[in-house]
């Protein structure tokens, strides 16, 4: 029977180093693709590229997203969920060299193999959280979502400045990012000590296909509108208010106040969730503010910095409470595994179509109210989501991802 390394620190106390260890590897889950958005432009310049084209430096990973997700649950089954994150991590630094070397090839080549690495992290995490942490998921969900905005804005901030630096362009910016994985690849190879792979006997066979119940399905019509509408701004939010007068460096710390402002809500969601008997009141009120968030930026664009703060406060919480439904919906870290498999493989393919979508519409039209339109249309659908994965109900026992 295959033993995780701390199945019992869960029991004896709160496990610190595997905490960090967990922090260490989602802050490598976002930050290497969506800390390209503030270079768009440069790349646009720099490789004759238009924005539909510059746009697929976002979309790419969400594409990956999509085909690699349904892969992991049983690779994790098989292999052991620590040595498929510490793969996971291989991939992103890979990736990260190879998308630096220069040219469209590499670009996108680099982008796709960061997909498949995030994409591994990202369903593995929620099963990781159950298993490890099953009385502290809101918790955890929201540290690791934390550490995630935390690192994602810090390279939102950082790039436009190492590209313009004497000794720097946009590949040192975008090969800088190379020390994430690196250094939390070796903290989670302690990790690794102890486990080994599991026995062909004691690998469960799966239950019938959790897409037979309708509860999978709204957990993926939320999971997919959040992501359709945090990847739509993370990749043109720096043009948006690049177009409403602000300068490229202003444009990035915009985009870093998103950023950041994304990874605040879990100060919030822990208590509300402790406190709430179910979570659709509190989805309702926070896509509220995404909502006011959009109708600054179309009304009064100038006060950019405030818009970018509501947005990111706005889809933020909602994307903790989209992670948290993985577990909280789920019956054991195996189906939670499976259910985040489900979602992510939906969610993304919906999500991919968002920075392609926005690029296209901006190209046609040369301004960006229908886009942001079509946003504000994903928030409304969200909330009558939300109302339904927000209620205190579980999947049947039987169900998992094949």
């Amino acid at each position: 029977m295959h033993t995780s390394p701390s199945s019992s620190a869960t029991s004896s106390g709160f496990p610190l180093f595997l905490f960090f260890a967990i922090m260490m590897v989602a802050a490598n889950l976002r930050a290497p693709f969506t800390g390209v958005a503030p270079l768009l432009t440069d790349l646009q310049t720099s490789l004759s590229i238009n924005a539909s084209t510059a746009g697929l430096m976002i979309t790419l990973p969400l594409i990956v997203f999509m085909v690699v997700s349904p892969l992991i649950p049983r690779l994790s089954r098989r292999y052991g969920m620590e040595r498929m994150l510490l793969a996971a991590l291989v991939l992103i630094g890979i990736g990260i060299a190879a998308r630096s070397a220069g040219g469209l090839f590499w670009l996108f080549s680099g982008t796709v193999i960061i997909g498949a690495g995030i994409a591994a992290g990202n369903v593995l995490l929620p099963g990781v959280v159950k298993s490890r942490f099953p009385n502290h998921i809101a918790l955890l969900t929201s540290a690791y979502v934390l550490a995630m905005g935390i690192m994602a804005a810090l390279w939102s901030a950082l790039v436009i400045p190492i590209a313009d630096a004497s000794w720097g362009d946009w590949q040192i910016a975008l090969l800088a990012m190379l020390v994430m994985p690196v250094i939390s690849g070796i903290l989670w190879l302690t990790q690794l000590k102890g486990t080994r792979k599991p026995e062909p006997g004691s690998v469960k066979k799966p239950g019938r296909s959790i897409f037979r119940s309708l509860l999978t399905w709204q957990v993926c019509g939320f999971f997919a509108c959040n992501s359709f509408l945090y990847y739509s701004v993370v990749s043109w939010l720096p043009a948006v208010v690049g177009e409403a007068g602000f300068s490229d460096a202003q444009a990035g710390s915009i985009h870093g106040v998103f950023q950041f402002a994304g990874a605040l809500p879990g100060l919030v969601i822990v208590p509300a969730m402790a406190r709430l008997s179910d979570q659709r009141g509190l989805s309702a009120t926070m896509t509220a503010v995404n909502l006011a968030g959009f109708a600054g930026i179309m009304v009064l664009p100038s006060l950019a910095y405030l818009w970018a703060a509501l947005l990111g406060f706005g889809i933020g919480a909602n994307f903790i409470l989209a992670l948290s439904f993985l577990g909280l919906r789920a019956r054991n870290g195996d189906q939670a595994a499976s259910l985040s498999s489900a979602a992510q493989t939906l969610g993304y393919c919906i999500a991919a179509t968002g920075p392609l979508l926005l690029g296209a519409i901006y190209d046609a039209l040369g301004e960006w109210q229908l886009a942001l339109w079509v946003c504000v249309i994903f928030s409304i659908a969200q909330a009558l989501l939300g109302t339904r994965v927000g209620r205190n109900v579980l999947l049947p026992a039987d169900t998992a991802a094949g």
